[in-house]
């Protein structure tokens, strides 16, 4: 076993004792408490400095070049823009992507839409987010895409519905109902808004109400099938408690042992 020798400074004010192995080396310093907490809280406040730091560095890396917003904001396709900003080639980027050198063109012209896939292929290769690669809206623009969006989140609410019905799963009636107040709420809410809106696309307007009476038809027939099978359970037992009270339904009481 190492033996360990204790060496004091001849100052004890100004140093702390430290502790040595057989060797000769240093193996421990011992300080006061309050030296060490002190120690500690520098030690704390370092850390959380360089964390400060490391976070600026990386919002300024994630900061969008001026000449890229620019070009952008004049109405340059972004991917374009992104391509020649990072410095390659038409080529390169669609054989990155796993695209055609014409399909990446018709991209970058405004011809085509990319696909999901392609764009997020695309957004990989440049090392930037998808919403990077989104050309820029106007207001009003962006009001009638959310619109469509969420009119397209009715009708995929509706077709949820109708495979719950008429679909190969097992009839659930609380799948059904709780599926059905969603689209109450989200219908509803988008009724709510297009009083008086313009930005509410009139056969949006024209639909959203036959799907509430539909919905609420729903949700009573919901209502009067499980009412049906409340009211069988309870019938039911009352039937059963007929029959075992019956007294031909009851065990035959043991006989009396012979004397």
């Amino acid at each position: 076993m190492t033996q360990a020798t204790a060496r004091r400074s001849k100052n004890p004010s100004s140093e702390p004792q430290t502790i040595c192995g057989s060797d000769g080396e240093p193996l421990y310093t011992l300080v006061p408490v309050a030296e060490y907490a002190r120690l500690k809280r520098a030690a704390e406040e370092i850390a959380d400095v360089k964390a400060s730091s490391n976070a600026i560095l990386g919002e300024l890396a994630d900061l969008i070049p001026a000449e890229v917003v620019h070009r952008i904001a004049d109405g340059e396709i972004p991917v374009r823009v992104w391509r020649q900003h990072r410095g390659f080639k038409g080529v390169e980027l669609a054989r990155a992507a796993g695209i055609s050198p014409a399909y990446l063109s018709e991209i970058e012209t405004g011809k085509k839409d990319g696909t999901f896939r392609t764009m997020t292929a695309i957004a990989h290769c440049l090392t930037v987010s998808l919403d990077d690669l989104a050309p820029m809206m106007d207001d009003s623009e962006r009001s009638v895409r959310e619109q469509a969006a969420r009119i397209n989140g009715i009708r995929a609410q509706i077709r949820h519905i109708e495979n719950l019905i008429v679909g190969e799963e097992d009839f659930n009636t609380g799948a059904v109902r709780q599926a059905a107040a969603t689209l109450a709420a989200d219908a509803q809410l988008m009724v709510d808004e297009a009083q008086g809106s313009v930005q509410t696309p009139e056969e949006a307007k024209d639909w959203l109400a036959p799907i509430l009476t539909g919905v609420e038809e729903i949700l009573g027939l919901i209502d009067r099938a499980e009412g049906d099978i409340f009211e069988t359970a309870r019938s039911t037992r009352e039937d059963l408690e007929r029959v075992v009270s019956l007294s031909t339904f009851r065990a035959p009481r043991p006989e009396k042992a012979a004397s």
